[in-house]
């Protein structure tokens, strides 16, 4: 059901367009909306509205112009007394507060089920069903939603929200508020305006009315005439507003007076007392004639339901006695009345007042017609139960989850940005610490945090002492930028926001002595408490409130994943004005979402995750991690299995791998590529204008490119090891268990080479002969030779040289040569168990016997890394060479290397990185799937990072399929990588190919 009929909204280009722009310009406004004002017939009459009209006795048309409160989580005593008034009045309508959806659904069925007329089921759901009912979704608070200028997220956030609506069997929603909260202390309206803009209020409510009424949803606005400039709570006493009467049509009435030229279809009456509309004294607006019939239904024009604020709130019923409040109520205008508190003493009065004369007959026999109209109007003509199965996961479906995810990013507000700091960029220089006021280390925000490099996360209580203040404040006086959050506040000016003075006091002493981002995960008008702490901060980001999407989304703006795109919907302070935002960049780095968030459905992925348990179900290695990038975002990254074939050690996502050949991309070609845009070297030169100790040998002339190609007419591989043993075992003349002088080069553990043995690889190396012609031939000696030229190049180690250029500029937390000088062994998965060479298991040394032998730094292998961490790096050579705002490499130099080389000497490969096939019938290291612009590597320990710029996807897979023995090839035998590899592509081409068969 859809109001369509009434409310003519369509999609149109014009709508978003309109939806587009930033910030409002009166003389623009809404000029271009599609919609139009309600205008229903005169009588309200019906072939459904007459039936059911002439079936009722005047009592019970009395009746349908009540609704009354229920709950679905009380007793059975209390049901049946519900049950028993609404059926024995034949009430109109239900409200319907604390309870559960299966509960609720329950009883909304029995309910209906029971009575003559079907009654309008209702509900004051703000901010989504769970406003009212647990295990359901909390959606954003609408001070929340006023900082965001895309106001196609408030439709749809309103289509969703009147789809569970609906499920619910739910026909109207006392929403959106479309008060102007113009007073920072209003105790009651606050953070549930959209702001303090009438424009920006009445955009985001038509919107979010549009999308509800295209649910088929009856939006109720409210508070009528204008809540938002109160320091008073209705629910308690009677506000009083001394505003002219220009004052409220300029402002508070404004966007209702919009919302109805767009066809809002209900009204909300609050209670509050305007002398300037109603000279009454002490005239509530919801029984103020001129207020409700002269003013909104005739000078405004509206055509709709009229509904009193609720009847049992004191700001009413502490002036009026049951009976007459309701004849008050209905005099004034008013269709519907909310939750009285005593409903046949009601009934009583209004018949009373009808056999009196003092209300028309002909007046309550049009009201009872234009509620049944409206129930008609939600389909109550057609009712039908709504089933109880599969309830709470329709309730919440992933597709909830996306859109809170999408207007907490669009939310997001950085007010103060000095030089730029945000989003963080050289985090090779900074020393970073995350400090939460009011949450643990656990949470969401610094857990996503840890994503983007390395910190140390630190904690306090709200209820901290002045001593554990000082405490952390010395813990954090070495870092040079502290993140500092301050978190589970309350959205209420009662108690500062839930912000203590020491919260504050600590705030200010950080900001004043270090460099601090601050993150307030608060209503905005809490700025105002901060004081100092504001004005010294290096950056200020608003995240309104807490909770995981919130958290992740502000975490993900720190560090440009995503960019900042809210202003704040209120004025906080002179220099915090309204609409005050600093726009910036996004896509600097892999954000993190699901994978519908990137039009790819997980079911499809499950094909991934079966793949791999299969893999170590048939012992093709112990366990793995797998990470996938699909259009610059992180959208799986997951582990599987164990350390070892005991089971006794899980892989978790932080644990490090051995990359073996994908030493041979990250670490040597990344830096030849360089070198090659700094013009340090040109590829094609020959080895020995770098490299000294070739010249005079058969190594001297071979071209950079080549060698790079593996078609320089290099042996694929030496055994140098070999030479090392004596009778199977390490020969002590060339390997000792302890470190010395001598012997200072650590192979493995209790196990240390000569210092001058690395003379002895390198002589064998450059005396090997040279295969007879130039065909591929993959070969580890170039790039053997390929880490000595570095060195030669730049004057730094190549792990030293790797390091500062890529790996800490990336924030790569885990990618490193020699694992164990930084994580302990806990972290690090065992590769093979060396019975021909070292004698033991190795954990933390590099598999690779010649790698080991130099150290465990090399040109071929060496590095380990967890799987996202590979997976950012071959990110930035997606994103041609840059990431996180640095540009490392030129998008031309990408290019050129990633381009295959010699395919007229059927070589499939680029420089340094692996191709797919050239020949359709040849074995690719790719899957079928991988388009001819893609490349990557494989490393011999069970590795695999393939990139593929056409579908902008990035897949890394690691495991340790040589443990605990190298023979153990069912990883290649079963194509267990190429696989998933092939499933990847599966679930993009699936979902594209459903896409694609939707449109017309």
């Amino acid at each position: 059901m859809n109001f369509y009929k009434i409310s003519p909204v369509f999609l149109t280009l014009s709508f978003f367009l309109l939806f587009s722009f930033a910030t409002p310009v009166e003389s623009e406004f809404l000029e271009n909306f599609q919609g139009s004002s309600f205008d229903p017939p005169i009588d309200y009459s019906t072939p459904w509205v007459d039936s059911v009209f002439y079936s009722l006795t005047p009592e019970q048309r009395l009746a349908q112009l009540f609704i009354i409160e229920v709950q679905s989580n009380q007793n059975r005593r209390y049901y049946d007394r519900i049950s028993k008034l609404l059926s024995e009045y034949n009430i109109g309508g239900v409200i319907f507060f604390r309870g559960g959806p299966v509960s609720q659904l329950r009883l909304t069925n029995t309910l209906q089920r029971q009575m003559q007329t079907p009654m309008f089921v209702s509900i004051d759901a703000e901010w989504g069903l769970a406003m009212r009912l647990d295990s359901t979704i909390s959606f954003p608070r609408q001070i929340t939603l006023g900082a965001i200028t895309n106001e196609r997220l408030i439709y749809e956030l309103g289509l969703e929200m009147g789809w569970q609506s609906r499920r619910m069997g739910i026909h109207m929603n006392f929403s959106p508020v479309v008060d102007v909260n113009s007073d920072p202390r209003n105790p009651v309206i606050n953070s549930r305006s959209f702001g303090e803009c009438r424009y920006n209020v009445s955009r985001k409510g038509i919107a979010m009315m549009y999308g509800m009424n295209d649910a088929g949803i009856i939006a109720s606005a409210k508070h009528f005439p204008g809540h938002g400039d109160t320091d008073l709570d209705s629910h308690y006493t009677l506000p009083v507003l001394h505003h002219s009467r220009e004052e409220m049509d300029s402002v508070h009435l404004f966007p209702f007076q919009k919302l109805i030229e767009q066809g809002l279809l209900s009204v909300m009456v609050a209670h509050l007392n305007i002398p300037e509309l109603d000279n009454t004294p002490g005239i509530p607006s919801s029984l103020s004639r001129p207020m409700v019939t002269e003013i909104l239904q005739g000078e405004m024009g509206f055509k709709g339901l009229v509904v009193t604020d609720a009847l049992n709130m004191k700001g009413v019923s502490d002036y009026y006695p049951s009976g007459e409040l309701e004849v008050r109520a209905l005099l004034a205008g008013n269709d519907i009345l909310l939750m009285p508190n005593d409903v046949p003493k009601a009934i009583n009065s209004i018949k009373k007042a009808v056999e009196n004369g003092i209300i028309e007959q002909d007046y309550i026999d049009q009201k009872v017609r234009k509620v049944l109209y409206f129930k008609e109007l939600a389909g109550l003509d057609k009712y039908r139960p709504l089933p109880i199965r599969d309830l709470h996961s329709d309730l919440n479906s992933e597709r909830f989850h996306k859109i809170n995810r999408r207007l907490a990013e669009a939310a997001i507000t950085i007010i103060h940005n000095e030089n730029d700091l945000l989003p963080l960029k050289r985090l090779d220089t900074l020393n970073i610490a995350a400090l939460s006021i009011g949450s643990s280390t656990e949470n969401p925000f610094q857990s996503m945090l840890a994503n983007y490099g390395p910190m140390n996360m630190f904690s306090i209580s709200k209820n901290h002492t002045s001593q554990q203040a000082e405490n952390m404040i010395r813990q954090l006086s070495d870092y040079n930028l502290i993140i500092l959050s301050v978190q589970n506040n309350s959205m209420f000016p009662g108690r500062n926001y839930g912000i203590s003075q020491a919260n504050i006091d600590l705030i200010n002493k950080l900001s004043a002595e270090n460099n601090v981002v601050l993150n307030i995960f608060a209503n905005p008008y809490s700025l105002q408490a901060f004081g100092d702490g504001l004005n010294n901060a290096k950056a200020v980001v608003i995240s309104y409130q807490d909770g995981k999407d919130f958290e992740h989304a502000s975490a993900q703006v720190i560090f440009g994943a995503i960019p900042a795109r809210g202003r704040l919907p209120v004025s906080v302070m002179p220099h915090f004005p309204i609409y005050t935002g600093i726009m910036t960049q996004g896509g600097l780095r892999a954000r993190y979402l699901n994978p519908d968030d990137v039009g790819i459905n997980p079911e499809m992925l499950k094909r991934v995750d079966s793949i791999a348990l299969h893999g170590i179900h048939e012992k093709a290695f112990p366990g793995c991690q797998i990470a996938i990038l699909k259009d610059g975002a992180m959208i799986y990254n997951h582990s599987f299995g164990y350390h070892t074939y005991e089971n006794k050690i899980p892989v978790k996502n932080t644990d490090i791998y051995d990359l073996a050949s994908l030493t041979k991309i990250i670490a040597t070609t990344a830096t030849l590529m360089k070198l090659a845009d700094e013009e340090k070297i040109n590829i094609d030169d020959p080895l020995d204008v770098y490299l000294p100790m070739v010249r005079g040998t058969n190594k001297e002339n071979l071209i950079i490119r080549e060698i790079m190609a593996h078609q320089a007419r290099l042996r694929s591989w030496i055994p140098f090891f070999i030479a090392t043993l004596n009778e199977g075992r390490p020969d002590p003349a060339i390997f000792q268990s302890r470190n010395s002088k001598d012997f200072p080069v650590k192979v493995a553990e209790n196990l240390y080479i000569h210092k001058d043995y690395r003379d002895t690889i390198f002589r064998k190396l450059l005396d090997s002969e040279l295969l007879s012609r130039r065909r591929y031939i993959y070969s580890d000696l170039g790039f053997i030779l390929f880490a000595e030229m570095i060195e030669s190049v730049t004057g730094l180690s190549i792990d030293n040289y790797v390091n500062q250029t890529f790996f800490k500029p990336l924030g790569l937390k885990t990618m490193t040569y020699n694992p164990l000088e930084k994580f302990s062994t806990d972290r690090i998965i065992p590769t093979e168990n060396d019975t021909l060479f070292r004698g033991q298991t190795l954990k933390g040394y590099v598999h690779d016997p010649t790698a080991a032998m130099l150290g465990g730094v090399a040109g071929h292998a060496g590095l380990f890394s967890n799987a996202a961490d590979v997976a950012v790096f071959m990110q930035m050579l997606l994103q041609n060479g840059s990431y996180g705002g640095i540009e490392f490499i030129s998008p031309e130099t990408v290019r050129e290397f990633t381009t295959t080389q010699y395919a007229g000497n059927q070589n499939r490969r680029a420089l340094g990185f692996d191709k797919p096939s050239i020949r359709a019938l040849d074995s690719s290291p790719a899957a079928k799937s991988a388009s001819f612009q893609s490349y990557g590597h494989t490393g011999f320990t069970g590795i695999y990072a393939w990139v593929d710029p056409k579908e902008n996807l990035v897949y890394v897979f690691l495991s340790n399929r040589v443990h605990p023995d190298a023979s153990n090839r069912k990883i290649s035998e079963m194509s267990i990588r190429l696989e998933i590899h092939q499933a990847i592509y599966d679930a993009v081409f699936s979902e594209r190919l459903i896409f694609n068969t939707r449109l017309p």
